[in-house]
């Protein structure tokens, strides 16, 4: 079932499908709820799953030109009168997972982020080089194609991925390069997360993929040395 949820600061469009424990999935930074379609089908037969499309992503809009992610997800968990979740979440996803659970500890059950992005991170030069390419280009195609090789294939062979997956993820870059919103200027209520990482008292799944970037491979190492009850794979 799909749902808007309106607030002072977007409109926030989700699907929430199944019954039981909540799961809240949280896309990562260049796609949309869509990337968790064979996620929301398989764990929906035993959790109610709910997938939110991002202000600035997908289907979701910013009102205004400020953004406060970790206020959305709130705003998502009181529409649904929910006091606790299990959180899914990937890439900058996870960096909006962590900041909540510190923000808010006593409504997060546990997580599993997958290459988590997290706030005070020193980024590599392969990570500022790349960045500033991005920002030096304005066609939509070069941005679709400058991100898939960027942080899907990474010089494999491009058959190794799945032909509708691959068109699944560009349909998402296309759509998301062409929203006006996606500028707005995010609000981070802590600046630097990373110091903070002890405070995390979930247990915590932390899931790399060994050929994804360094940073995000650096990371999911230094979020699993400092949080407790964490295990990661890769």
């Amino acid at each position: 079932m799909k749902e808007t949820i309106s607030s002072k600061q977007a409109k926030i469009v989700v699907e929430k499908k199944g019954s039981k424990e909540v799961i809240l999935l949280v896309h990562a930074g260049i796609l949309d709820k869509r990337m968790w379609g064979n996620e929301v089908n398989l764990l929906s037969k035993d959790y109610c799953v709910i997938a939110v499309d991002l202000p600035g992503f997908g289907e979701s809009e910013i009102l205004g030109n400020r953004i406060n992610y970790v206020e959305i997800i709130e705003t998502v968990l009181e529409h649904y009168e929910l006091t606790e979740v299990t959180i899914i979440a990937a890439s900058f996803g996870g960096k909006i997972a962590i900041d909540f659970c510190l923000i808010h500890p006593e409504k997060v059950k546990k997580m599993i982020l997958i290459s988590p992005a997290v706030s005070g991170w020193e980024d590599s030069k392969e990570l500022i080089d790349y960045e500033e390419q991005e920002s030096l280009t304005t066609d939509v195609k070069d941005l679709v194609t400058m991100n898939y090789e960027f942080w899907i294939t990474r010089g494999r062979d491009a058959t190794n991925v799945n032909a509708e997956v691959e068109k699944l993820i560009v349909e998402m870059l296309q759509h998301n390069f062409s929203l006006e919103d996606n500028q707005a200027e995010e609000i981070n209520i802590i600046d630097n997360s990373l110091k903070k990482l002890g405070n995390i008292e979930q247990s915590l799944l932390i899931i790399n993929g060994e050929k994804d970037v360094s940073d995000f491979l650096a990371i999911g190492s230094c979020i699993h040395n400092k949080v407790r009850l964490s295990q990661r794979e890769v």
